[in-house]
């Protein structure tokens, strides 16, 4: 529904909904349930699931009457525990992150105090077998994580470069969680400690996000300006420069206590949600920021326009490839309302805020809560998880797993989305009768045979753009461009004239965009071939290294042109 609709309009369509459909408004999307979990497979499933290379979803749960444990659920529901996280006697019982998927197929996430103090950073294979990476508070003024309903642990991300980054909702020097990194040779160390205060961000909930530029950002629940208790979005580097980019202010801009993970959109603009707001009449946010900071504002959601809006998003979005984003609410969505029968909803918005109910929960149907971020399987579905399952179940409300059919398109995506010819990458995607594979339509080399997921070696050429699975029956295209970053080898003459030429030699040249001599004098250029390009020393120049600018990234030369007078 339209936030456009009036409040007594919302409350019939929601009346009908509930009485005739027992969910959701007709024309809304149909909830799957995939499975309800059992007394001895923990409570409260986690989120996003990852979709591993078998095509298969990961997921944890928390301790209940039962430890907690990681799982494994197909896109039709085949469930089971790969790992069980039993607590040593004595001892309470950890809690997991969700899942993160590495670069090298294995699954990867943090605990919360239970067998060890401070919990641990781990590694899983798809079967279960888990490797501990690093003990949280094994160093001085370490971070350390807590699960208690608004601070949640959460798993790491992986750089293209193998190493891991990370957020701890807890501990650090100031006692209120830290920015940690893990090399892939093993070598762990703290690179932000947070503080509780107007400049700085204070308790992460949430995973960090890849920028485009390669920095790394993410959201806290508390600090920044202007009170220090609303929480704030934040941009680190890999080597720790921190900014802090907005403050929440539950007063003005609807904004108050982000829990979950920015998304970056197709646009290279991150887009979030906040739980609420100072207000008892506003129920969180749905926002959207800039790399450089530009807030806006895009849906509040309001109790006061209609509990049919849902309220209270602790889940993050996922952009679908039909371009929508697409999200929930742990509140809201029956009449009569919050703290009555309402059980949550599950929502689209567009990039400019157009806000639409996908489906209403009713937790006499199929569950209640959707307390996590959904994720987008290749297949086109969508996949979350319920706080609590389906009344009637015994045992009571341990929660369940579900997909939603909003009819997106299958897609293909890389992992990670850029690098330079030659190199590996791999693909997720339904490779079943596929024919071939390109880049910017430059055919690739693949290689394996399993159904969801391929290597392929990055081609030569003009290569950045989407990746598309061919098939006779029509090809699987990715959301997002591909990056084929440009190699800058050498240049010759090494010195010259105004108005000179000079051969720049590398590989994917073909897209070149710009050439810029040292004083940031754009050259006159040809490309010649996707190994050669022949630039004119431009009016201006002064002695110094040379850039080369393409689709897919830039390079600069290794040694300095020297400009002759």
């Amino acid at each position: 529904m339209s936030a456009s609709i009036n409040i007594a309009n919302r409350f019939i369509l929601s009346i009908l909904a509930f009485t005739v459909l027992g969910q959701g408004v007709s024309g809304q999307a149909a909830v799957t349930t995939l499975h309800a979990l059992a007394a001895d497979e923990g409570q409260f499933p986690h989120g996003p699931l990852v979709q591993g290379r078998d095509g298969n979803l990961y997921g944890t749960t928390s301790p209940g009457s039962s430890p907690a444990i990681a799982f494994r659920v197909s896109p039709a529901g085949n469930f089971s525990v790969i790992n069980r996280f039993t607590p040593s006697p004595g001892l309470q019982p950890p809690t997991p992150s969700a899942l993160m998927l590495g670069l090298d197929g294995n699954l990867y996430g943090v605990t919360t105090n239970g067998n060890v103090p401070g919990g641990v950073l781990f590694k899983m294979t798809p079967n279960g077998i888990v490797t501990e990476l690093h003990r949280f508070g094994s160093v001085a003024n370490d971070g350390y994580n807590i699960d208690n309903g608004i601070l949640r642990p959460a798993p790491p991300v992986q750089t293209p470069d193998g190493t891991l980054y990370g957020t701890t909702t807890s501990g650090g020097l100031n006692g209120v969680g830290t920015v940690y990194k893990l090399s892939a040779a093993g070598v762990y160390g703290i690179i932000h400690h947070f503080t509780l205060s107007l400049t700085d961000g204070s308790n992460p909930s949430a995973p960090l996000v890849i920028g485009n530029d390669g920095n790394l950002y993410g959201t806290t629940t508390a600090g920044g300006p202007p009170t220090a208790f609303s929480g704030t979005v934040f941009r680190i580097t890999p080597n720790g420069a921190f900014k802090l980019l907005y403050g929440f202010n539950a007063f003005d801009d609807g904004g108050h206590q982000p829990q979950a993970p920015l998304v970056k959109g197709a646009d290279g603009i991150f887009y979030g949600t906040t739980f609420g707001s100072a207000s008892l009449n506003q129920q969180g946010n749905i926002f959207k920021i800039t790399p450089a900071g530009i807030y806006t504002n895009l849906n509040a959601l309001d109790f006061v326009k209609g509990v049919a809006d849902g309220a209270y998003p602790s889940a993050g979005l996922v952009q679908a490839s039909d371009g929508l984003f697409y999200g929930a609410t742990t509140r809201g969505g029956i009449p009569p309302g919050l703290f009555a029968d309402d059980a949550g909803v599950l929502f689209d918005i567009d990039r400019l805020g157009s806000y639409n109910v996908t489906h209403v929960f009713n937790k006499s149907v199929d569950g209640a809560r959707p307390t996590y971020s959904l994720m987008q399987h290749t297949n086109g579905k969508l996949f979350g998880t319920t706080r609590f399952s389906k009344s009637g179940l015994i045992p009571p409300g341990n929660g369940s797993i579900f997909s939603l059919d909003v009819g997106a398109r299958p897609f293909v995506f890389a992992q990670p989305n850029s690098g330079k010819a030659g190199n590996i990458t791999r693909l997720f995607g339904d490779f079943t009768g596929a024919t071939g594979v390109t880049f910017n339509g430059v055919p690739a080399t693949i290689s394996g045979t399993d159904s969801f997921f391929r290597f392929a070696t990055i081609p030569a050429g003009p290569a950045t753009g989407i990746i598309r699975i061919n098939k006779p029956a029509g090809a699987i295209g990715g959301l997002v461009n591909f990056l084929v970053q440009p190699v800058f080898s050498s240049f010759s003459p090494t010195a010259g004239a105004i108005g000179a030429s000079v051969t720049l030699t590398g590989t994917s040249l073909s897209q070149t965009t710009a050439v810029t001599f040292s004083s940031g004098k754009k050259a006159v250029f040809t490309v010649n071939s996707d190994n050669r390009i022949t630039a004119i020393v431009p009016t201006g120049a002064v002695t110094g290294k040379i850039g080369i600018t393409a689709k897919g990234g830039s390079a600069v030369s290794a040694a300095s042109f020297n400009v002759i007078p």
